[in-house]
């Protein structure tokens, strides 16, 4: 049975930054694999047409360049708020430096609100800066793997 779209996929893989000789972000065991569904947007779009087609016990690598994995670093994508507006958001909980916050935005168009996430950069004072950019962006993505099973 080959990966298809809609097809329950288990696959185990090593992501590094680059190449087979980066440094590695994380890795998924064969002992507990990642289960997905083809076309239910779990994985980056690119990454499901690397694999399409694949079998159990099949092996893969692959380089996603930023484009095609979280996109190019964007500068406007800091923002600095002030630290009162940024507490009715997360609930006043206490923000650190280098925590992902969770932000509610309005949407484009007068669509509903909607959740996003930010990494603190710096509170300074009564500001806080915010990175709206995802932890990869960036990032050339190296995956290496193997599926590990597949069900319709």
């Amino acid at each position: 049975m080959k990966i298809e779209k809609n097809s329950r996929v288990k696959l185990a893989y090593t992501l590094k930054y680059d190449n087979a000789n980066g440094d590695v972000i994380e890795t998924i065991s064969a002992e507990n694999p990642l289960e997905i569904t083809i076309g239910d947007e779990d994985l980056l779009e690119k990454f499901e047409e690397k694999i399409m087609n694949l079998k159990k016990g099949d092996t893969f690598e692959f380089i996603l360049s930023p484009e095609e994995a979280y996109g190019n670093y964007d500068e406007e994508g800091i923002r600095s708020v002030p630290k009162a507006e940024l507490m009715e958001d997360v609930d006043n909980i206490e923000i650190f430096e280098g925590e992902i916050v969770p932000i509610i935005i309005d949407g484009d168009d007068g669509e509903e609100e909607m959740e996003v996430e930010a990494v603190v950069l710096e509170i300074d004072g009564d500001i806080v800066t915010l990175d709206f950019n995802h932890p990869l962006a960036g990032e050339t993505l190296y995956f290496s793997g193997k599926i590990v099973g597949i069900e319709k």
